[in-house]
């Protein structure tokens, strides 16, 4: 049986009828645009909602914004700057839940909410 070349040619696509090149850039930027334009219009009042609403969220995404790890040295002066410090290290707390455990000595306590 003859060997047949089956290997495309430079420039040739294997499927001629495709998506055509940068269709999926054009669905991204465009998205993105809607996106941007919404949150200038809206994201102030998503943010405010959400801190007043579902702070939890709030905090978490926050806290997900932050790099992994971070040093930050705060001049916390009101008791409303110290609250959000606390349950922004609560909720990383909770995302430490389930990542690579590791076994240690001691004995379990119930977590107070904040």
């Amino acid at each position: 049986m003859p060997k047949t070349d089956t290997s495309w040619k430079p420039g040739q696509s294997g499927n001629p009828k495709g998506r055509p090149k940068g269709s999926r850039d054009t669905i991204n930027e465009a998205f993105l645009k809607d996106l941007a334009a919404d949150w200038r219009k809206n994201g102030a009042l998503a943010l405010t909602y959400a801190r007043e609403e579902r702070p939890a969220e709030y905090c978490r995404m926050v806290a997900n914004l932050l790099p992994r790890e971070a040093k930050m040295q705060l001049n916390v002066h009101s008791e409303a700057q110290r609250a959000f410090i606390k349950a922004l290290e609560a909720v990383n707390d909770r995302q430490q839940i389930g990542r690579k455990p590791k076994v240690i000595a001691g004995v379990a306590e119930k977590i107070e909410k904040f």
